[in-house]
């Protein structure tokens, strides 16, 4: 009866030492920067694409949706030289754009790189 108990006892901390081993993280929440290329970014290659989808979207900052249209470069340019997409999607000021709550911090990084090298139309 004794050797039973000792063995349960084992298994048991042993099962409980496994769980306790099999912590789980995402690398990209550990490590953030590790993954955000923010030494490549481009209008075409980064910012045109991120704008398409969380920003000029149908009803969205599209001609004939919401002011200001944009859907391309000109526009978003002249809204970047007011401060308004470093206001609105990087700070947050007054509410974060998009709507649906703030980008993926890679994304303010890459937007925010591409600002600081001259928000070329590149």
């Amino acid at each position: 009866m004794e050797q039973r108990m000792k063995m349960r006892s084992t298994i048991l901390m042993m099962l409980a030492l496994g769980l306790v081993g099999c912590y789980y993280d995402k690398e990209e929440v550990l490590y953030p920067n590790s993954f955000c290329d923010v030494t490549n970014v481009t209008w075409s290659g980064t910012i045109q694409p991120l704008v398409q989808s969380r920003c000029a979207t149908p009803g969205c900052h599209v001609v004939g949706g919401q002011s200001p249209d944009l859907s391309t470069y000109s526009a978003f340019k002249a809204q970047v030289d007011l401060g308004r997409v470093q206001a609105r999607a990087i700070q947050g000021t007054p509410s974060f754009m998009p709507p649906s709550g703030k980008m993926p911090n890679c994304n303010i990084q890459q937007l925010q790189a591409w600002i600081n090298a001259g928000a070329l139309n590149n």
